[in-house]
């Protein structure tokens, strides 16, 4: 059973950018970027101004139904699914959305508390709100074609790839030849146990080779979240993005995208390191041959490889009307896609996400589409009982761990010195500023001198300083390298556990489903990192 053990307020750690420990502080700076601060009081806020035109709700409705369908997901009208679904019909509905790339097999640990955290939103607004209902959306990315991030997952220490030509397709239409060689090779590593044995069947069925990669996730992911109402959406449909012409007109032909967006990055950037960056033309065009290419604008006509067709505005126009799904949005816009086909009401994010988000919040207006609130998912550690003995012997708090290395290595020499040099040189250094000052009147000439004697030993502390430092790390090493092993506990392979281990190595190392615990310690809005055992 997972137990909380503690605590940390995100905005005392390194782990999330400045804008975004600004957002939680409600900095005033930002107030022309968010529609409504990151508390329950500014999701309140946006319920109440939330409006969506009815007529998208019936073509939702039929896309999800048709999407699972083709996945060969059966889904009886008594199942939770098929419920959720019915729901979004209804006018008093609105959803909360999460989204990422296709990552594979249930992808790593944040991917789940993504997830988490959009479900429990909705369960509280749930209860909160009875004459309302509230549906987690996970948001599938399957226009993305940058394959190589989503092409391996790693276990127990190792890294599982599968080597495979994508073509540059968008990643939802990849084929899943070969991937049957990956499922075994991973599930030779999993172990006996119960669980272990699950996952790997649960592979196997969900990545058959006869699907393609978008239809093989939402099978997945059905499997592991179906039971928390969860509904999974891959976007990448006509009747859906019929609904996005009018921003594809005028981010396209206008490159109205580009002109507010380059307005508001020059104020951000006065401040903060800019997430994503304007284009001025912000969407992909699907080509059947060489896949998913940026669309480039140039003497007066458009393209997306040097050498492919061009088109003049006129085509572009007409493709726009009668063949949207050949557009594909990029970072800049597909949030106000999203937001434009669903009734949406909080988007939950890592903070890179956030902080891109903050970039945009005048993108959805230059298109007339509300912009919602923008959630911190839920972020956690989880240690071994056995860790957390080793982290308590060596005099941390796992806090301090969560610093870079070189922090961590200047704490370690820190605690083990018992010589406060630093606070010994200021001494020195004050008492002969007080005889410097209380000579003045008397001598001015010793005055100088004392003077003379304070600034002569001030370089020679500074130079003494990085000797003396050296020192103690040389004398510290055995020491410094425990605890950095340590570290790498909580930073394998220099990245934070959550972005790099996974919710199948959880499970299958413990032998138990986990998820039901997880989703207890998600608070919505705590802007904590939680830390907890096994």
């Amino acid at each position: 059973m997972l137990r909380k053990l503690s605590e940390i307020k995100l905005d005392e750690t390194k782990l999330i950018q400045q804008i975004v420990k600004d957002y939680f502080h409600q900095d005033a700076k930002l107030e022309p970027f968010v529609n409504a601060w990151h508390t329950h009081d500014g999701l309140e806020k946006i319920l109440s101004e939330r409006s969506f035109d009815s007529f998208k709700r019936p073509i939702l409705v039929q896309h999800l139904y048709s999407q699972y369908a083709e996945a060969e997901l059966e889904l009886s009208e008594e199942s939770l699914t098929s419920k959720q679904i019915n729901l979004l019909s209804e006018p008093n509905t609105y959803t909360v959305t999460t989204g990422h790339q296709l990552s594979l097999f249930g992808g790593t640990l944040f991917m789940a508390y993504k997830i988490l955290t959009a479900i429990k939103l909705a369960n509280n607004l749930r209860i909160q709100y009875p004459d309302k209902n509230f549906i987690p959306i996970l948001w599938l990315a399957s226009e993305d074609h940058d394959f190589e991030e989503i092409k391996s997952t790693h276990l127990f220490g190792k890294d599982f790839v599968w080597e495979k030509d994508s073509k540059n397709r968008p990643t939802g239409k990849v084929d899943l030849e070969g991937i049957t060689q990956l499922i075994n090779d991973i599930s030779s590593s999993l172990g006996e146990g119960e669980i272990a044995k699950e996952w790997a069947q649960e592979m196997k069925i969900a990545y058959d080779e006869k699907y393609d990669l978008g239809q093989a996730t939402i099978r997945f992911y059905h499997h592991l979240f179906a039971s928390f109402g969860l509904v999974i959406l891959d976007p990448n449909a006509k009747e859906l993005k019929n609904l996005f012409r009018q921003t594809m007109r005028r981010d396209i032909l206008e490159q109205r995208t580009f002109s507010v967006q380059t307005e508001t990055d020059k104020v951000l950037a006065e401040n903060y390191k800019l997430q994503i960056n304007a284009r001025p033309i912000n969407f992909f065009f699907l080509d059947d041959t060489v896949g998913r290419k940026m669309l480039k604008f140039k003497d007066g006509a458009y393209f997306f490889e040097e050498n492919s067709k061009v088109f003049t505005p006129s085509e572009i126009e007409d493709l726009i009307e009668n063949s949207p799904e050949r557009f594909s949005p990029n970072v800049n816009l597909r949030p106000v896609y999203q937001e434009t086909i669903l009734p949406n009401l909080a988007y939950v994010g890592g903070p890179a996400e956030v902080a891109y988000w903050l970039q945009l919040k005048s993108v959805f207006e230059a298109n007339e589409i509300p912009y919602p609130i923008v959630l911190v998912r839920f972020m956690n550690l989880i240690l071994g009982k056995g860790m957390i003995e080793k982290i308590e012997k060596v005099g941390f708090e796992l806090s301090e761990l969560i610093e870079d290395e070189n922090k961590v290595s200047e704490l370690v020499i820190d605690k083990s010195n018992p010589i406060p040099f630093q606070e010994q040189f200021e001494d020195i250094l004050d008492k002969f500023q007080t005889l410097v000052e209380e000579t003045r009147n008397l001598d001015q000439a010793i005055s100088k001198e004392f003077l003379q004697t304070k600034l002569s030993l001030k370089d020679q502390f500074k130079s003494k300083k990085s000797i003396l430092r050296n020192a103690m790390e040389a004398n510290e090493q055995i020491q410094i390298e425990k605890v950095l092993k340590l570290r790498s506990r909580i930073f394998p392979k220099g990245i934070f556990q959550e972005r790099i281990e996974t919710l199948m190595q959880l499970e299958s190392s413990i032998n138990k489903k986990i998820l039901n615990e997880l989703l207890e310690f998600v608070e919505p809005f705590s802007g904590k990192l939680l830390i907890s055992t096994h």
